[in-house]
């Protein structure tokens, strides 16, 4: 199978290919800018807090509104309230995530272009450039979140008939989604852009480096995989050597798969950065060159 880029028919192997040395790209650039893994690890805190807040919300109404008394109409008020603060809580996580999310984008992009070092404070400045645009970008997204959350939950209930119905519309939707937003953040942090612009944009890219796309998504995860694999058969042997071996295999348990999830976390944001470069150019980031990697 082949489609055509450029005038040009590439292959489907050799998308799979060059995605794979995409891959490769992304795991330098981190390894290169580790303090690139903060802006993940900030995302992740920020988004535990937000969570946390969601839940003390939920929980303070229900303390406040608890009474054997209470009528049918004021029942249905606190569950509507509970579902505005889950809701709210949803699309602030979302906002941060696409705000962190931008924040690599940017830094790694100008490492893969520049062959700069940029400072930490880099990212940061160039997401707060474009907040308005995140922000309803990450209300957008999480909004779309929420609807698949829901049709999750339909489809995980067997006693439910549209349990079917709801999981693959929860698959096609899901993928269609990523696809078509696949470079809307590259677009809002590297060119200024604005979402309506993003969304008519992001397709046509995605069109012309699928493959690479894919490739990158999958490789990614698979890497991520075998190193969890690889800590669990690495910490397994500890726990015959009594209470001390089993809370060194825990310690060693968690320290690795959270580094681990943060690394390739981190690869798959500045996979995006490089593959948004390409699909711009039809060219490999100059840092590829320098790594020795051909396109």
């Amino acid at each position: 199978m082949v489609m055509a880029r450029a005038g040009q028919r590439v292959g489907f192997f050799e998308r799979i290919s060059r995605g794979w040395k995409m891959t490769k790209l992304g795991m330098a650039v981190v390894r290169a800018d580790p303090e690139l893994m903060v802006y993940t690890f900030l995302s992740a805190v920020f988004s535990i807090f937000a969570s946390i807040a969601v839940i003390s919300g939920s929980f303070g109404l229900e303390v406040l509104t608890d009474s054997e008394s209470a009528s049918a109409q004021e029942e249905d008020v606190v569950i509507a309230a509970h579902l505005g603060i889950i809701f709210i809580g949803y699309l602030t996580i979302s906002i941060i995530t696409v705000f962190w999310n931008a924040a690599i984008i940017a830094s790694s992009y100008e490492r893969l272009t520049a062959g700069t070092n940029p400072s930490f404070s880099y990212g940061i400045g160039q997401a707060m450039k474009c907040l308005p645009q995140i922000v309803i970008w990450g209300i957008i997204s999480g909004t779309v979140g929420v609807i698949l959350s829901i049709l999750e939950g339909i489809a995980n209930d067997s006693k439910n008939p549209l349990a079917i119905v709801a999981w693959l519309a929860a698959i096609i939707i899901g993928a269609v989604w990523w696809m078509a937003t696949f470079f809307i953040v590259p677009f809002i942090v590297l060119e200024k852009s604005g979402v309506m612009e993003g969304f008519t944009e992001s397709p046509k890219l995605f069109k012309e480096t699928w493959g690479e796309d894919v490739a990158t998504h999958v490789g990614t995860g698979l890497l991520q995989l075998l190193v969890i694999l690889l800590i669990v058969l690495i910490c397994f042997p500890l726990i015959y050597f009594g209470n001390v071996g089993l809370i060194l295999a825990i310690l060693i348990g968690l320290a690795g798969v959270g580094l681990s999830v943060l690394f390739f976390t981190t690869v798959e944001s500045v996979n995006r950065a490089s593959l948004f470069y390409y699909a711009k150019t039809g060219e490999a980031p100059p840092m590829a060159e320098k790594l020795g990697l051909e396109f």
